[in-house]
């Protein structure tokens, strides 16, 4: 399968994370955008960043497999906000 892997940097132009995108070239439904998912994620486990605490994210649209790997993630700038 093939991954587009975009790389994610702080503020202080250190890698914290990666988006991981699968090429599938046709729509996939919940089944198999999950099996794919989990593929990415393991990915990100054991090649990416092993042996580190991830934050995990997953895309919300049924025909994208991707998730977002967050790691270190209180390094990264935040701002609070009142809603």
């Amino acid at each position: 399968m093939k991954v587009n892997v975009k790389k994610i940097y702080n503020g202080s132009q250190k890698e914290t994370g990666a988006i991981l995108s699968a090429i599938i070239g046709v729509p996939t439904n919940v089944q198999q955008k999950i099996a794919i998912e989990n593929q990415l994620i393991q990915y990100g486990f054991d090649h990416l960043y092993p042996n580190e605490g991830l934050n995990i994210f997953r895309d919300m649209y049924v025909d994208t497999p991707s998730v977002t790997i967050i790691r270190d993630i209180n390094s990264i700038d935040d701002t609070e906000i009142e809603i």
